[in-house]
């Protein structure tokens, strides 16, 4: 009977771990710090004063398809998404806003936000230009607002 009991036991757990990492089948659930939202934002590094915070969304959808995004670190280098920030503009992307996240992303990502239109395709014309992005998926709900939101892990490069 106890033995019955530990095996039960054990196969909950295991249940229970494969549900909290993927959701839905979606994707991993974030372990974001209650001050992620608020450290999303745009570099105070920037010397542009007419910066908008990382939950501001476009109005309008640029005629090269390519959306705004907003960059988030995942890793332990400092000013990782300040780096990448000025990468995606380089090429001709509109980054509205960095911060940093803590969670167990396994590889960096694109996520889409699959009600905005055109943002899967974007996403990956994103992939296509910045191959140190590794996969393109949907967003999950632990993610700030903005039609695509890049994840920054330690294959960045």
């Amino acid at each position: 009977m106890g033995i019955a009991l530990a095996t039960l036991g054990v196969g909950v757990l295991v249940i229970a771990l494969i549900a909290l990492r993927s959701p839905n089948g979606r994707g991993p659930v974030a372990k974001v710090a209650a001050t992620t939202k608020a450290t999303t934002s745009t570099s105070p590094a920037s010397s542009k004063s007419t910066s908008k915070p990382a939950t501001t969304t476009a109005q309008t959808t640029p005629a090269s398809g390519k959306l705004p995004l907003v960059v988030l670190n995942n890793t332990q280098t400092a000013g990782l998404a300040g780096q990448a920030k000025d990468r995606f503009e380089t090429g001709g992307w509109t980054v509205t806003g960095t911060g940093t996240l803590s969670n167990d992303i396994a590889s960096t990502c694109a996520y889409y936000d699959p009600a905005s239109p055109g943002a899967q395709a974007a996403a990956r014309a994103l992939q296509t230009q910045f191959p140190a992005i590794k996969r393109v998926m949907p967003k999950f709900a632990e993610l700030p607002a903005g039609p695509i939101v890049v994840v920054l892990t330690s294959d960045y490069s």
